[in-house]
This record gives structure tokens, C-alpha cells and sequence, in this order.
């Protein structure tokens, strides 16, 4: 769990890791300030392999 909180709205909320659409429960908001824990990140774009064939 992360506790993040709305940067529109000022409400403070939290949301399990896993959630993919991160938006703030009452105003919808994405705009978002991690207050505590961790985001999982997925790898970076120079990490990912492409095959061109």
C-alpha cells in the first residue's frame, strides 16, 4: 500500500501497489504526491528489448 495524496483537491488516500490507474477517489485527479511507501516501476526504455523481423 501507498499513501498518496491529491495535489488539486488535498485529500490524502491510500492505493494497493498494483494499481495500474493511479487517480485520486474524489476528484479523479492523476496529479498525485507519494506521501509514503514505494511505486512500482516497471523496466526502463533502454532496457527493453524489440525484435524487428
Amino acid at each position: 500500500m501507498a499513501k498518496f495524496k491529491c495535489l488539486e483537491c488535498e485529500h490524502e488516500f491510500e492505493i494497493d501497489d498494483n494499481e495500474n490507474n493511479k487517480r485520486c477517489p474524489e476528484c479523479m485527479s492523476r496529479y498525485l504526491q507519494l506521501l509514503s511507501g514505494e511505486i512500482k516501476r516497471g523496466k526502463s526504455w533502454s532496457a527493453k528489448t524489440f525484435s524487428a523481423r
